[in-house]
């Protein structure tokens, strides 16, 4: 591990930096999302097939394509109207950044007022957007085939 990797995710000041939680503390649907979000960078920001066959294990025939145009209308407001990139991990990497955790908690958030902050923070000019298209793909949670042997996901 080189000397400036260890000091990227000690930096306190780092958006990017480790959030402390690794993808085995994460919910079933929490972290085939992130896996579609690492997998997404890795593909060039793209809808490549292993993306969709991914949903397809995911979500079943029924709901792979609304699922999917949920998740993609999610990231393309997020590369439009972000503000900076975004501190995603490799595809592999077993820890969580802190903003990887951000756009989760967007995704799952219960509460109105915390989301809407989230929001603000991420793309600040086009938070009622995104807010919208986190709560269309939160919505696809309860559609998950993984997210029905995870019934205590909160």
């Amino acid at each position: 591990m080189s000397d400036r990797f260890d000091t990227w995710y000690r930096d306190p000041s780092d958006p990017h930096r480790l959030s402390g939680r690794v993808i085995g503390q994460l919910g079933s649907f929490e972290q085939f999302l992130l896996w579609a979000l690492r997998r997404r960078v890795a593909d060039g920001g793209r809808t490549s097939a292993v993306l969709v066959h991914g949903f397809r294990l995911a979500f079943g025939l029924a709901y792979l394509e609304p699922a999917l145009a949920a998740f993609e209308a999610f990231c393309d407001c997020l590369e439009r109207r972000g503000v900076r990139d975004f501190g995603l991990l490799p595809l592999r990497c077993p820890c969580v950044s802190t903003d990887e955790e951000r756009l989760l908690e967007l995704v799952f958030a219960v509460r109105r007022g915390k989301a809407e902050a989230l929001a603000r923070a991420l793309v600040a000019d086009a938070a009622p957007e995104l807010l919208a298209r986190a709560r269309e793909l939160g919505a696809f949670r309860w559609r998950a085939e993984l997210s029905r042997e995870d019934a205590g996901f909160g």
